[in-house]
């Protein structure tokens, strides 16, 4: 990753409502609408303008939209299927190819060097050198100690953020990998091109720090719009890093910092609503999330277009719900009978044949029974994130008004659950367990025995926070657990496809249950270094190269 060159180009001055700057790394003034570095460094207005840029490379990538190889990686609003597709519960069909097939199929493409390890690298990549531009320019620039306090807060907290991702992607997790080499820790304009790598533990610390001290300078701002970052964002993240760490007191501490101003839990017909609108609707329990505008977008690769879940009124096309959709996901059995049957968040449709809009807009799970392969009408669609358009029937391809939740309360109370019963606080965290199931109308959990307690915490986690980039693959490698998957057989007809077994290991499709395994911190979950980084980087060789797989 070469250094940042310094000629910013401002585009515009909105961000969600009028347009996004520019998001490259080259940037020169030959136009009006381009100006100088200098000018633009040089004051808290302009540096507001480069952190809405930075702003769109964090949440929606460093392309805005791209093809359907980016939605994995079209920033924190593609990286959860980057993350939960690489897990148990998600399923994707063959019907139109790109990233998120890719990523459930674990094809090679999905972390060698030459495939798609580059996208997540660039990206926040691209947020650490604009957020070191600004943070670096802040004490010469003019404006209020209120107005940089604001500026330096949120840059701090995505330059952390932007760490986070790259050291979850790019090396093992922390608990078995504290001294291995780790990502490469910019964390000033001018620093060398040709820097070269630190240890995982150096990367952590930079995190912690960087988040810190984004809390500390937001202490007293008030964002006006939910996409922004505010120190209870930052506590929320903090928490996931520690999580991450098992830095269990501080995670504790950060997440019932959040919890207490965003513990006002969906309700059920929130739930159903489709989380498309949690942001317009007012979501009580929403921390932060990022709504899709007509000039803010990442096209038709959100989340949203993916899940194959529309009402079968429309048919079963890509162009025939309320959005262009690729008919791609669907949830696997196993995943389905987690639920307890008064779980509202598990209700489902058993037919299997004439499924109507009325059938399955009452439960959550149902199957698409007008589909005419017989294997694909057998798995179970899933209306958790759900867009049912505008109500007047009309379409497009575009997910403009699409809300996509970030951070969540519930997420911070499972925290709060995790942190206490690994602090041996049995009986609160057991207290919180029981919490979000009386919310969603579940059986509550009795048994307070730690490492029952932790199961049960863990699958709460699935139940709720499956499609938000906070299980999957994020939970198998910090809980050093293996993926496994079962496959369709005619006794469990809705078990995953075989082209998701495939690249596992131990599958084989005449076994009368056929599952495919990897181990906890197989490299197969984690991205390589991209080539441009080691043939432009002297300071790095391909010595430094992650394998493609083994522990």
């Amino acid at each position: 990753m070469k250094k940042i060159n310094k000629t910013i180009a401002i585009l515009s001055l909105g961000l969600f409502t009028t347009g996004f700057c520019g998001c490259n790394d080259e940037l020169a003034t030959e136009d009006a609408q381009k100006v100088s570095s200098e000018t633009v460094l040089s004051s808290t207005t302009g540096l507001n303008m480069v952190l809405n840029s930075t702003y769109k490379c964090l949440l929606l990538g460093d392309n805005g939209s791209g093809s359907q190889n980016d939605a994995c990686y079209a920033g924190l609003a593609g990286l959860p299927m980057h993350y939960d597709l690489g897990g148990a519960d998600i399923m994707s069909t063959t019907n139109y190819g790109g990233s998120p097939e890719s990523t459930y199929k674990f094809l090679s493409e999905r972390t060698m060097a030459s495939g798609n390890a580059d996208r997540i690298w660039t990206n926040m990549y691209k947020v650490i050198n604009q957020s070191n531009q600004i943070i670096d320019a802040l004490p010469d620039a003019t404006g209020s100690d209120t107005e940089k306090n604001a500026i330096r807060g949120q840059a701090l907290a995505m330059r952390g953020i932007s760490y986070f991702h790259l050291i979850m992607n790019y090396q093992q997790t922390y608990a078995i990998a504290k001294d291995k080499r780790g990502v490469i820790l910019r964390t000033s304009s001018s620093d060398d091109s040709n820097k070269g790598f630190s240890t995982v533990q150096q990367c952590y610390d930079q995190i912690v720090s960087d988040l810190t001290a984004a809390k500390s300078a937001l202490s007293n701002y008030s964002r006006d719009e939910k996409w922004r970052i505010d120190a209870d964002v930052v506590s929320g993240i903090l928490a996931r890093v520690y999580q991450v760490m098992g830095n269990w007191q501080s995670a504790l501490s950060e997440a019932s910092s959040v919890y207490q101003k965003y513990g006002t839990l969906m309700s059920k017909d929130e739930w159903y609503s489709g989380f498309d609108m949690l942001m317009a609707d007012g979501c009580a329990e929403l921390v932060w999330g990022v709504q899709f505008t007509n000039l803010s977008n990442i096209s038709s690769n959100t989340e949203f277009n993916y899940w194959y879940n529309q009402d079968p009124s429309y048919g079963e096309a890509m162009q025939d719900g309320p959005i262009y959709n690729f008919i791609n996901l669907l949830v696997d059995q196993k995943y389905v009978d987690l639920f307890d049957d008064t779980d509202y968040r598990g209700t489902r449709c058993d037919k299997t044949s004439g499924v109507t809009d009325e059938d399955e807009k009452a439960v959550m799970f149902w199957h698409r029974s007008a589909n005419g392969d017989a294997e694909t009408k057998a798995k179970w669609a899933y209306n958790k994130m759900k867009t049912y358009g505008d109500g007047a029937g009309a379409k497009q391809a575009h997910s403009y008004g699409i809300d996509f939740p970030l951070m969540r309360g519930s997420e911070m109370l499972l925290i709060m659950a995790e942190a206490e019963a690994n602090l041996g606080n049995t009986t609160q965290a057991l207290s919180y367990l029981n919490t979000l199931q009386s919310a969603r109308q579940a059986k509550l959990t009795t048994d307070a025995e730690k490492t029952a307690l932790l199961n049960k915490i863990y699958i709460e986690r699935r139940k709720e926070l499956l499609g938000e980039g906070v299980v999957g693959i994020y939970d198998l490698l910090r809980l050093q657990q293996p993926l496994v998957r079962y496959g369709s057989t005619a006794a469990n007809p809705a078990g995953h496809y075989s082209w998701g077994l495939a690249q596992l290991d131990g599958y084989n499709g005449s076994d009368a249950e056929p599952k495919g395994t990897l181990q906890s911190n197989d490299y197969r979950f984690i991205m390589q270094i991209p080539q441009l980084e080691i043939a432009n980087n002297d300071a790095v060789s391909t010595a430094d190269q992650n394998p493609f797989s083994g522990q």
